[in-house]
């Protein structure tokens, strides 16, 4: 994904729809505030890309978007989340395409994802993934309207990931990383 005016104007629709907007941290997504969030995700060295579904006669349709961020590889380990689809069912292929990007691609050991603890859709779809609860973060995050808000904690550890792999391509089917910086993946 890129601070372009198309990737912009796609995921300020998508951020400040209200069905999604009240399980992300930060609200009310303006164009300004997106382009300087990506250039920043740029100079980190996340990865963010935009999910799209072919629809027919050659026809790439967006449905959403999703992240792997703050990638340390001292320590093996990253955030995946920042995800957001028009259609549920993609969350489960994109979180596939995360793992092999986390595990297959950078290497890494641990993926985990925090979401705040009200949202039960992504709770549960990261435990039929195979992610493990570690934790309840108790008033982690201070919300928009300035009360604290609990978080989740989930994680998935690369072990883990081998140990379900196939099974999990064969209900989901197996992703393809049509392209990636080379810097990322050095």
């Amino acid at each position: 994904m890129t601070d372009s005016d198309a990737d912009t104007a796609f995921v300020v629709a998508l951020r400040n729809e209200p069905r999604f907007a009240r399980w992300f941290y930060h609200r009310e997504v303006t164009p300004e505030t997106h382009q300087k969030f990506i250039r920043a995700a740029d100079e980190r060295g996340d990865i963010t890309w935009l999910v799209e579904h072919a629809c027919g006669g050659g026809q790439q349709q967006r449905v959403g978007l999703a992240s792997i961020y703050h990638i340390d590889t001292l320590n093996r380990k990253a955030e995946c989340g920042r995800t957001i689809f028009l259609e549920p069912r993609i969350f489960h292929l994109n979180w596939v395409l995360s793992a092999v990007v986390t595990f297959d691609v950078l290497k890494l050991n641990k993926a985990y994802i925090e979401t705040l603890a009200d949202n039960r859709i992504i709770a549960r779809g990261v435990e039929r993934m195979g992610m493990t609860r570690e934790a309840l973060l108790r008033q982690h995050i201070v919300g928009e309207d300035g009360r604290p808000l609990d978080v989740l904690l989930y994680s998935i550890l690369a072990d883990e990931w081998r140990a379900i792999r196939e099974a999990t391509f064969e209900k989901w089917g197996t992703p393809q990383i049509l392209s990636m910086a080379d810097e990322t993946v050095a």
